[in-house]
């Protein structure tokens, strides 16, 4: 769920929060690391299966570095 949030999304939910000064690249980043470590730990199955699905919607996203940190999460 965090991971499909807009920024939009990101800036409503992170209202007074000090998360909100990463900005929303760098947070969709901190999640798809998250999102491959665990991956790591739960390579298949529904866990599994379910991140590698929200990461694969992300593999066009308009900035380099959600890519690319997607690219990663989903090699391992």
């Amino acid at each position: 769920t965090l991971f499909s949030w807009s920024e939009q999304d990101f800036l409503r939910m992170t209202e007074g929060s000090p998360i909100r000064r990463i900005g929303h690249v760098r947070w969709l980043r901190n999640v798809a690391v998250a999102m491959g470590n665990a991956l790591r730990k739960t390579p298949s199955g529904d866990i599994g299966d379910g991140l590698r699905a929200a990461l694969s919607r992300q593999t066009g996203h308009a900035d380099e570095t959600v890519r690319e940190h997607v690219g990663w999460a989903l090699a391992g």
